[in-house]
């Protein structure tokens, strides 16, 4: 398939500059999207006969590059003493890696039993995104929901599936914008520290719209909760496009790219979160093709991903992008780990799109 930019060398950046929990789970499931469609939760059969698919002796690629970094005998699947969230991204692969080594799913059972039992919550009962203090990230719906509704299909739980969808709910009850040219946009952070930041940072709604998206994925993906949670995954729909209209609405930038914090136009246009919110929009577009599947969102997708790929030099990089550590930095950089995950996820949801004939 012709993704019309250096995939493999996208793909190396990922990997080679992987270093935190979330860009290793990120990067996982951005490499199974690419390469095993069949198996990511985006497939048109992710869960044959309702299982997990299964590891063999010839795993597949993502997972052995990702395993060797999920710890299976702490009480989350990476070290972490800053946040609550992120070690569970790895648990989509977690849970796979387990289909061959049972080390894994009892690994991932102490991380589910860590986020509903023992992490600290926010005022309305969401799971924090830190330790130290009860604080909403955008970032955190990329994190754990995903892999409580995996873990759910795996233990064939739907009360599971239902808290991923419950927690997404609590997280934008207390983020999403209520009013005002950002409306449906979501901010990036919520709580008592230094960190609070209410713009709505392109990347903080990437990842909450593209979660969402892994959410109601995994949900259709699964007979039982497809016929049993219907209800749930209009909820996942309508909450996934507030967030791609208030991006189109706020995508004045002449540069093609959203800008690193939508609606204000003192942000320079940044790939990261361009990719990824034109990634949601692509999978929307499978989705719900009678909406998202028409000129208005297809010729703007189109465009935003125009915009991305040209970026892409021989090297993998593109630029400009955000610090992925300092989201407030006014210095752009090439993009590191998270960002080239990202367009690897853009690719291979426009792929998807152009295969299924949308």
């Amino acid at each position: 398939f012709n993704f019309t930019f250096r995939v493999n060398a996208v793909r190396h950046q990922a990997e080679h500059l992987a270093n935190h929990s979330w860009e290793y789970g990120t990067t996982a499931e951005a490499v199974m999207e690419l390469v095993n469609p069949e198996k990511s939760v985006f497939g048109s059969d992710p869960f044959k006969g309702n299982h997990i698919p299964y590891q063999a002796l010839h795993m597949d690629q993502a997972l052995i590059w990702v395993y060797q970094h999920i710890e299976y005998e702490e009480q989350m699947l990476y070290a972490d003493e800053y946040s609550v969230s992120d070690p569970a991204s790895l648990g989509v692969a977690a849970v796979m890696v387990g289909t061959r080594w049972s080390r894994y799913l009892t690994a991932c059972e102490r991380q589910k039993e860590y986020l509903l039992d023992r992490a600290p919550r926010y005022s309305n009962g969401a799971i924090s995104h830190r330790q130290q203090v009860a604080e909403l990230w955008s970032d955190a719906v990329s994190m754990f929901p995903p892999f409580l509704a995996y873990y759910g299909v795996y233990k064939k739980d739907l009360d599971l599936l239902r808290e991923a969808v419950r927690q997404i709910e609590l997280y934008r009850n207390i983020l999403s914008i209520s009013d005002g040219p950002e409306k449906g946009l979501w901010k990036h952070i919520v709580g008592p520290s230094e960190m609070a930041d209410e713009g709505a940072w392109s990347t903080g709604n990437g990842w909450a719209a593209y979660g969402m998206a892994r959410v109601r994925a995994t949900i259709s993906g699964w007979n039982v909760s497809r016929e049993a949670m219907q209800p749930e995954m209009e909820k996942l729909d309508g909450w996934i496009g507030e967030i791609i209209d208030g991006a189109v609405s706020t995508d004045d930038d002449q540069s093609g790219l959203l800008r690193n914090y939508l609606g204000d136009r003192s942000w320079w246009g940044e790939v990261s979160g361009t990719a990824l919110l034109t990634a949601a929009t692509y999978r929307m577009a499978l989705f719900r093709p009678e909406i998202y599947a028409q000129p208005k969102y297809m010729s703007w997708a189109s465009a935003k991903r125009h915009a991305v790929t040209s970026r892409v030099d021989d090297n993998g990089f593109a630029e400009p992008a955000v610090n992925a550590l300092k989201h407030d930095s006014r210095e752009p950089m090439k993009s590191g780990s998270e960002g080239a995950a990202f367009m690897l996820m853009l690719g291979s949801a426009w792929r998807d799109c152009v295969c299924r004939g949308v």
